[in-house]
């Protein structure tokens, strides 16, 4: 066994989680006076729906990119995948 401290993992990638935050919340008061009504709804109404979508890409690109890094932490904090409790 060795004494060596674990290498410190980057989670720089998780900044992406901002990207739907600002797409919802930054970007209303642009969006929020456009007359265009695609499939006649509001404008508004389809940008937080485009924005549900854009949510959910990214979020998926995040746990890839976590999974990538460290493929045997499970979801839950703490514990380990195939870990018999």
């Amino acid at each position: 066994m060795t004494d060596e401290p674990p290498v410190p993992v980057s989670r720089g990638h998780r900044w992406l989680l901002i990207i739907p935050f600002l797409w919802q919340v930054g970007m209303v008061p642009l969006v929020n006076d456009i007359q265009w009504r695609p499939l006649s709804l509001p404008f508004p109404m389809v940008w937080q729906m485009m924005g549900i979508i854009l949510t959910s890409i990214v979020i998926a690109i995040v746990f890839r990119i976590d999974e990538r890094i460290d493929p045997e932490i499970d979801e839950a904090p703490g514990t380990v995948k195939g870990a018999v409790h």
